[in-house]
């Protein structure tokens, strides 16, 4: 029995006696790595059997049959069980906490074994988790389940009763071992067993507890060469991940490595790892991602949780909806579920199933939510899930990824059935449970369930974390996120069981690693995925976060450079390969002869705010007017917006001109009427809007009437003729007439006064026409002269602003204008609008904001693929730019 130990632990002993002996079976921590293994030897013409390199898992389990190990969801179960119904006092506070309920599961699988007293001088918290440990213990045995290290024991157990069956083992890729996997080792000695470990200080207690075995220990020299080291800062995490992906393409289009000589590895698999998923895809860069994904991130497990979810609620449409959009559904990108979607946002807050998903069957479902079924019974029922399920149907020649995506959907049907087999598990097998209570249980097991899918691609980048990374050896290798706090990680003591906690155990056998050890693993786990490149090492880190906020720098860049020389490297900005031959660039604008024509109809008649709406942006004129787009309907509680607050208060005032004394009531009905036509939930803030709403509508109407003013129409309409191809129309909220002076049209908006000043500023900006066209539509209907425009803010406080003839007791509403002012105001409004109508005849639908601010808040801003306009031409004084 011997074990070799040197810097990094590289897997060149075991290997060599592994090839040295007939029948033998190397053992590898991670399923990973003994795949790598045998891919590696393949390479080199020398062929093994698959089950000669497994893991060390794989390697019992013909030992553990009839051991059923204790999952994390039913440690997680018990743990729940204890918080809930028998929590120490010290837990109490906390004991429907998911948090606190995490880490005492996970605690309780990092110990794996409790101590035969605790140790005098524990810290209150580790009484409490102990106490917890040993009733969850006490529970795990009563169902015949057992904890990792007992199981281990057993399998030790059942190997030294039959020694002789055993063939010369070999082990490569352990960090150190755990007690239990120390018995192991033990047992398999008349086997003959020969492994690695690295030299490192958290590897000293395995090495010594080897020796005691009777292990010989030899030392390997680390006499690997390292690979050329640069470092490289980019501007951020995204251009930090294209600046690998133009690096990954400049080799490989050199033919100086293939994609599976390259890997990318990171320190945990956030944020990078999809960062790099979208990156590389854009790159046409094939991945391989050796990162488990568990159930509950699968499509297929959001979509069925959320089925229930909306089956529990009764089909509430807020529930309901994303049921819609989920390609699992089979109903997204048709028109008649968009038209349903937008039917139920609309009707929303309401419940049921509409007549139009009648068809998929989902009401016979219902009757889950009043019966009570044992668990066993819950599994087989919700089995049935699987037939809501929009199966693909499997075609040649696809991309890649969407293989993958077959693949992992077959993989993701095959884990439901184990989450619900080990759901049902977790209660009392013959309580009668509702489904809410399952559905709960199933949620947390979900998040323990793996999704087993592999990309088997052979020639592909390998993207791992640095704890896969051991024994890898790959010719170029890029190691990102080098930043402070992000490699190296920083650790804490933990918060249940502390250092001082975990150094009384060590006189019990429980050997746990403290924050100390912890924080100096990130220094070895560092040289191990240095030492993993054995051409090309790339460091890189952002300058930057994703709040632009300046990054600091890992300090192991300056350890390794240190040790061997290290050179900088620029960023340079990457340039994707285009997924398909790029098109030339479209002309602007719309020119075939038809759509002229279509477009030429739509402006034979324009609004004064269709007007401005192509003076703000032809696009959203287009989007709005010409396709007649709509958005999505508000959400229920944003629904009694300013617009809808300001219609109900035009509605009141134009009624109630001709009935001054019923305007009280006028308001409490047109106020109901729209909430029920909008269907706006009542509760204190629908109130406080009505009551803010009144309280404006009575301050105007308390208000001074202007001097001399007589009304000569309200809400009226107009709809003339402007030119051959042209007809303006509209309403006029109040036209009043002063004697010998002519008419003054009044616009009432529900907008504060800061608001009102912005609208008379766009007007002398020419991005408003409202103004004038009123007038011209006035003098028109009226054969009387124009004198003026006011605009009447109605929130906050009464606010007038506009334009007026020279007036008597009118000195503080507007601005006093002569008479050809307004008149060029008018011609300037009719020219602007003959100019849109030329524009829109001509097909200009280009995006092109007057004010980009105001892209802010239009609808169609997602549509318009402004960024992909060229940029304006922009006159620079002397020249021509």
């Amino acid at each position: 029995m011997h074990f070799l130990s040197n810097e990094l632990g590289l897997l060149i002993g075991p290997m060599e006696a592994f090839r040295g002996q007939t029948g033998a079976c190397l053992l590898t921590p991670t399923a990973t790595l003994a795949e790598h293994i045998r891919h590696s030897l393949a390479r080199r013409g020398q062929l093994v059997r698959p089950d000669s390199i497994v893991t060390l898992s794989r390697f019992l389990e013909p030992l553990l049959e009839g051991i059923p190990a204790a999952t994390t969801a039913m440690i997680g179960y018990l743990v729940s069980q204890e918080l809930l119904h028998r929590p120490p006092a010290l837990f109490r506070p906390l004991s429907r906490s998911r948090g606190l309920r995490r880490s005492l599961t996970s605690l309780i699988e990092e110990v794996g074994q409790i101590p035969r007293r605790c140790p005098p001088g524990a810290t209150p918290a580790a009484e409490a988790f102990f106490a917890i440990f040993d009733s969850v213990q006490q529970q795990l045995s009563s169902r015949g389940c057992l904890l990792r290290p007992e199981r281990l024991r057993r399998a030790a157990q059942r190997l030294r009763a039959v020694p002789a069956a055993w063939k010369p083992v070999c082990l490569t890729g352990f960090y150190a071992f755990t007690p239990a996997e120390l018995e192991i080792l033990d047992a398999l000695k008349p086997a003959g067993v020969v492994l690695s470990l690295p030299g490192w200080e958290g590897a000293q207690d395995s090495r010594e507890a080897l020796r005691s075995l009777g292990f010989l220990e030899s030392t390997i020299p680390d006499s690997i060469p390292a690979a050329e080291t640069t470092v490289a800062a980019a501007p951020g995490e995204q251009q930090e991940a294209e600046d690998i992906a133009r690096q990954i393409l400049q080799y490989v289009q050199r033919g100086a490595y293939t994609f599976r000589d390259i890997g990318i590895l990171v320190r945990r698999e956030h944020p990078y790892v999809p960062l790099l998923r979208t990156t590389l895809e854009r790159y046409l860069i094939p991945a391989t991602y050796f990162f488990q994904r568990a159930l509950h991130k699968h499509p297929l497990a959001r979509y069925f949780l959320t089925f229930l979810e909306a089956l529990s609620s009764g089909w509430d449409y807020q529930r309901t909806l994303p049921l819609l959009q989920m390609p699992l559904s089979g109903l997204t990108g048709e028109p008649e579920v968009d038209q349903l979607d937008r039917l139920m946002r609309e009707r929303l807050p309401a419940r049921g199933i509409p007549a139009a998903l009648d068809a998929l069957g989902w009401q016979r479902f219902s009757r889950w939510t009043t019966t009570v079924h044992t668990p066993a019974e819950w599994a087989a029922e919700l089995g049935a899930l699987k037939q809501i399920v929009r199966m693909p149907v499997i075609t040649d020649n696809v991309r890649h990824g969407q293989v993958i995506a077959w693949r992992e959907l077959a993989a993701a049907l095959q884990a439901w059935d184990e989450a619900l087999a080990q759901t049902a598990a977790l209660p009392h097998p013959d309580v009668p449970i509702p489904l809410a209570e399952f559905q709960s249980l199933l949620a947390d097991v979900l998040e323990h369930v793996p999704v087993s899918s592999r990309d088997l691609r052979r020639n592909a980048v390998h993207v791992l974390d640095v704890h896969e990374a051991r024994q890898w050896r790959i010719p170029v290798v890029f190691l990102c996120g080098m930043l402070e706090r992000g490699f190296p990680q920083y650790h804490s003591e933990h918060p249940i069981l502390a250092d001082s906690d975990r150094q009384l155990l060590r006189s019990e056998g429980i050997l746990l690693r403290t924050s100390g050890e912890r924080q100096r693993e990130e220094s070895f786990l560092f040289d191990t995925a240095a030492q993993a490149a054995t051409e090309r090492l790339s460091l890189s880190y952002p300058r930057a976060n994703a709040k632009g906020e300046e990054t600091l720098p890992s300090f192991l860049l300056t350890s390794i450079a240190r040790k061997r020389p290290v050179t900088s490297a620029f960023f340079q900005p990457a340039r994707p390969r285009p997924l398909w031959p790029k098109a030339p660039r479209p002309q602007p604008g719309i020119s075939h002869p038809e759509l002229r024509a279509a477009l030429k109809q739509a402006r034979a008649s324009l609004s004064p705010t269709a007007v401005e709406t192509f003076l703000q942006c032809p696009f959203q004129f287009f989007a709005r007017y010409v396709l007649k787009l709509k958005p999505s309907p508000p959400r229920p509680q944003e629904r009694l917006d300013f617009l809808l607050q300001g219609n109900i208060l035009h509605q009141t005032l134009a009624e109630a001109s001709g009935s001054p004394l019923f305007v009280e009531e006028i308001f409490t009905r047109l106020f109901a009427d729209a909430c029920r036509e909008k269907s706006v939930p009542a509760g204190c803030v629908t109130e406080k809007a009505r009551l803010e709403l009144h309280y404006n509508l009575r301050r105007f109407l308390e208000s001074p009437p202007l001097a001399g003013a007589s009304t000569r129409s309200v809400e009226r309409g107009f709809d003339i003729r402007v030119s051959q191809d042209l007809r303006l129309r509209g309403k006029m909220d109040r036209v009043v007439d002063l004697p010998q002076r002519g008419l003054v049209v009044i616009d009432y908006k529900y907008s504060t006064p800061e608001r009102i000043r912005g609208n008379i500023r766009a007007h002398d900006r020419g991005e408003l026409v409202q103004g004038g066209l009123y007038l011209w539509a006035a003098e028109k209907l009226y054969r009387s002269e124009p004198a003026g425009m006011l605009y009447c803010g109605l929130r906050s406080e009464v606010s007038w602003a506009g334009w007026h003839l020279p007036l008597s007791g009118w000195q503080d509403i507007g601005e006093s204008w002569e008479q050809p002012r307004i008149r060029e105001m008018i011609d300037k409004a009719i020219e602007a609008s003959l100019i849109v109508a030329g524009r829109i005849a001509n097909g200009d639908t280009t995006p092109r904001p007057a004010d980009e601010k105001k892209c802010v808040w239009c609808d169609f801003k997602d549509a318009c693929r402004i960024e992909s306009q060229p940029a304006p031409l922009v006159q620079v004084a002397g020249g021509k730019s």
